[in-house]
């Protein structure tokens, strides 16, 4: 039997609806704040991701699913967003002023080769946000609103710790750097990642999944930084709290991207310490990939760890996915009927079905049950000669006789008293 890749998952019933209702919740908050979408390639060239991710970091050492093309071009599947969401915002000249700010979200598979886990695929999916142009502290402060309200829409209230630093840039990262590294040659310890870090990339050891819990009394940035920046920080934190925003700040926070400036954030499973929404800001990037300097920012989540979390919390995402009506056709012509009674309660958006393999009123009533019908009604040679038929309640156990012409629109007015109750 040929089975599906390590690392992926099949989607399908309930799982897949659930998932869908995800995407629809977290375009509709998006709408909300007037984000626009916006869709790039599944795969990108690899410089694209080495020059922004960086070449220490374990996406571009260790993680990319890498190709080369019939014109030897090198080409990697995705291995995180906001890179080919800044090429496209460069490529297309969408940072001219008219544009500005730039506020796009995006939906699609990330490929990563790691070790599979809960909440971890090779083949995951994010949902991201990525604005451009702004940069100021009621910005840094909605965009973390904007991940919180994502959340809140899910009824995702519990268990979730929201912590916040400042990454500073220029000459003070530097002289942090050099005391980060006096520091780190302490350890004996270190594991290989973290050895190499600590030459070509040093802030990136603080980030490392093997070593970062033995690193709680290294130097904090915070230190090195100007009044400006700790100011910075320090008004986002009042302000997100003014706001009912709770939130902390974690020295040690950094990205696993080399990109970030400025303000980073983690929403993260307090049980689990795995970050649920990851982002910050980005100044540097868009000018990096030959683009104008542009001040960008954004956050990316996992849609496999949300799942997780409503798994874990027994949250249901979706309605009552219940049918309004489930047809049992005994007869050939009773089919046709039936067939004409699902093509106009599906005009009045009404959720019908059947099942064209029943045989008698048994496996019909057994059909029912399993389609998780609100209402069912039987189709017979008596039913098509009187017309009227039993419309039968499946909850109350009532039934309600109508002609064949008022099916639908008893079923519309039903629909209506259940919102309305």
């Amino acid at each position: 039997m040929i089975q599906k890749p390590r690392g992926t998952q099949d989607l399908y019933l309930n799982n897949s609806k659930e998932w869908n209702i995800v995407e629809e919740k977290f375009r509709k908050i998006l709408n909300l704040f007037n984000y626009g979408e916006i869709v790039t390639p599944m795969f990108e060239s690899k410089e694209l991701f080495v020059r922004s991710v960086g070449d220490t970091s374990d996406i571009v050492s260790k993680e990319m699913y890498e190709f080369t093309d019939r014109k030897g071009r090198e080409y990697v599947l995705r291995p995180e967003g906001t890179a080919p969401t800044v090429r496209a915002v460069i490529e297309n000249k969408l940072y001219i002023q008219e544009n500005l700010p730039f506020k796009a979200f995006y939906i699609g598979p990330i490929f990563r080769y790691e070790r599979p886990q809960a909440g971890r695929y090779r083949q995951f999916n994010q949902l991201g946000v990525e604005t451009f142009g702004i940069d100021s502290i009621s910005h840094d402060v909605e965009l973390v609103s904007l991940g919180q309200s994502f959340l809140n829409e899910l009824k995702i209230n519990n268990d979730v710790v929201i912590e916040i630093n400042y990454l500073i840039t220029g000459d003070e990262r530097k002289m942090y750097e050099v005391e980060l590294k006096k520091y780190l040659s302490s350890f004996t310890d270190l594991c290989s990642d973290c050895k190499t870090r600590i030459n070509k990339n040093v802030l990136r050891t603080l980030d490392c999944k093997i070593d970062a819990s033995k690193f709680i009394n290294a130097p904090k940035m915070f230190e090195f930084a100007s009044q400006e920046n700790k100011d910075r920080l320090g008004e986002t934190f009042n302000q997100l709290k003014q706001l009912g925003i709770k939130t902390q700040i974690n020295f040690n926070l950094v990205r696993g991207l080399d990109y970030y400036t400025g303000l980073v954030f983690e929403f993260k499973n307090a049980k689990t310490d795995q970050a649920i929404i990851s982002g910050g800001s980005y100044n540097n990037l868009v000018e990096e990939l030959g683009g104008p300097s542009l001040p960008a920012s954004g956050f990316a989540i996992g849609i496999e760890r949300i799942m997780l979390i409503l798994n874990e919390q027994g949250i249901k995402v979706g309605n009552n996915d219940q049918l309004d009506l489930f047809i049992i056709p005994l007869t050939e012509e009773a089919q046709f009927i039936t067939n004409k009674l699902l093509m106009e309660a599906r005009k009045a958006n009404l959720k019908v079905d059947t099942n064209w393999n029943i045989k008698n009123l048994k496996t019909g009533f057994k059909s029912a049950e399993r389609s998780n019908a609100k209402k069912i009604v039987v189709i017979g040679d008596n039913s098509m000669k009187s017309d009227i038929y039993a419309i039968k309640d499946q909850k109350s156990g009532k039934v309600k006789e109508v002609k064949f012409n008022e099916i639908v629109k008893y079923l519309k007015e039903e629909r209506r008293n259940e919102k309305n109750t």
